[in-house]
């Protein structure tokens, strides 16, 4: 009897080993389907209590990167179920409130992009405008009240007199993303109280439009309406007249524009017409000025090169002829001229640093009138924009053209001037304004010449986007080859600025 216990408990041992003998070796990385399972708690039972979970995209068998054989899921789900629930738990653990806040955020585990403070505005008393359907419309008015010691621009016999200037100017942009529209209305009125004659109207109307025919070629049309005044001072002024008369001038020019790859030309074809307001004489009288009234019809052609997107070298050329109503004015002297111009230069476009146009070249003008002096010279141009820190922007201007005079013996007027401004602001709301300029007014023909001497300064202070307050000081100064045509004037202002 114990003979046979012992026989059946050696076979029950045998049966149990043969049963949990694996068909394949432990270490063999492809084990059947119903024997991973088993492994994988004989491994998992095997792990150390401390230990790395597996990395991402694991298998069921073999290891990973920490050298540590992967756990099967449903010993991951068994062990799991024997575990008691601890959401509610409060825990200690660094890791798990990390994983916590983790999936409270639903963050996907990259790193969460830190807050980046919005950077300040370049002009942070910009106006905002007005939206007007698809148009921005930016309009302004302008009060300012002011002290002028020399108003009539004389060099003795100086009547000092106040005055209130008053200038409203409307700016408007469409926001289409083809084709473009905007323009430029502004008016303005000076009112002298103690010296009765003098007062100034100003007016301007601009209207600019393109039409983009292609991706590569575009028709540009241009529009131009001006109302103004002989300067004090200039000998084509009337200074018998009761009040300076009014000079009406009109200009409209279109052009078509076509682009090859970096290379881009334009003909642009353009006419003006000047005409002038009889004067009424202190005597009663009135003074036909109908001689000065006069058309100009002109083509120009340009090429460029667009060598970086923020520097485009460019030639012109351009031509015109001025045509007089009157084929002679009223001293017999025939004005009707042909004029040429021809300057090279280049476009910058980077806003944040320089930005404008410079050019250089040469000018002719030949007069019908045999009496007349044809007049040339070197002609400058430019416009730029230098914004030397954040703090400091550097406007630059230049001009040259050959005008239009009454002076007897002199064919035209050759005038050339430049001018430079800084504008700096000490804080975002208090900016300090200096500049100064220079010109020559040469008249050809005659021995006249004219320098003028131009200085600035003045301070605006921000109430807001809408308000603020402006003070000005003016110095202007004129020296003149002709004996008594000197004349220096000093301005003051103070006004209110309001915008939207």
């Amino acid at each position: 009897m114990p003979a046979r216990a012992g026989l059946a408990l050696l076979a029950a041992v045998s049966a149990a080993g043969v049963q949990a003998q694996s068909p394949l070796d432990e270490f063999e990385l492809r084990p059947t389907l119903g024997q991973t399972a088993q492994k994988s708690v004989r491994t998992a039972q095997r792990q150390p209590p401390f230990h790395s979970p597996p990395g991402s995209g694991a298998g069921d068998t073999g290891f990973v990167s920490t050298n540590v054989p992967a756990k099967s899921a449903s010993a991951t789900v068994a062990k799991n179920a024997k575990q008691p629930a601890a959401a509610s738990a409060p825990t200690n653990n660094l890791s798990a409130r990390v994983r916590q806040t983790i999936e409270r955020d639903d963050v996907t585990g990259a790193v969460r992009p830190r807050a980046v403070p919005r950077a300040p505005e370049e002009e942070p008393f910009a106006p905002v405008g007005v939206r007007a359907g698809s148009f921005t419309l930016r309009p302004s008015l302008e009060v300012y009240g002011g002290y002028d010691d020399n108003p009539f621009r004389v060099n003795s016999g100086k009547l000092p007199s106040t005055f209130m200037k008053t200038e409203g100017k409307l700016e408007g942009e469409s926001n289409w993303s083809r084709h473009s529209l905007s323009g430029e209305l502004r008016g303005a009125y000076t009112d002298y109280f103690e010296v009765p004659g003098n007062d100034r109207p100003e007016a301007e109307a601009k209207l600019r439009g393109r039409i983009d025919v292609t991706s590569v070629s575009r028709i540009e049309l241009e529009g131009r309406a001006a109302l103004t005044t002989d300067a004090a001072g200039s000998p084509d002024a009337v200074t018998s007249a009761k009040r300076p008369p009014n000079i009406y001038t009109f200009e409209g020019s279109a052009g078509y524009v076509q682009r090859f790859n970096r290379v881009e030309l334009g003909l642009r074809g353009l006419i003006e017409r000047s005409t002038h307001q009889d004067a009424e004489l202190l005597s009663g009288a009135t003074l036909d000025l109908s001689d000065r009234d006069y058309t100009s019809y002109g083509a120009a052609l340009r090429g460029s090169y667009e060598s970086t997107p923020d520097f485009k070298p460019f030639a012109e050329v351009a031509v015109d002829r001025r045509v007089y109503d009157h084929e002679t004015d009223f001293t017999g002297v025939r004005r009707g001229s042909d004029g040429m111009r021809v300057r090279a230069g280049a476009e910058f476009a980077r806003e944040r640093r320089l930005s404008g146009e410079a050019s250089a070249g040469y000018a002719w003008r030949k007069y019908e009138d045999p009496t007349l002096e044809n007049i040339s010279g070197l002609v400058v141009d430019a416009s730029l924009i230098w914004r030397a820190t954040g703090l400091t922007t550097v406007t630059l201007k230049a001009n040259s053209e050959i005008g239009e005079t009454t002076l007897a013996g002199a064919s035209g007027v050759f005038h050339r001037q430049a001018s430079i401004t800084v504008d700096h602001a000490f804080r975002r709301w208090l900016i300090g304004t200096v500049g100064g300029s220079y010109g020559i007014d040469d008249y050809v023909g005659t021995s006249r010449q004219d320098d003028r001497l131009g200085l600035l300064a003045g301070l605006t202070y921000y109430f807001n986007r809408y308000a603020a307050l402006k003070g000005e000081f003016r110095h202007e100064r004129l020296r003149s080859t002709v004996p008594g045509g000197d004349y220096s004037a000093n301005i003051v202002m103070l006004g209110l600025r309001l915008q939207r």
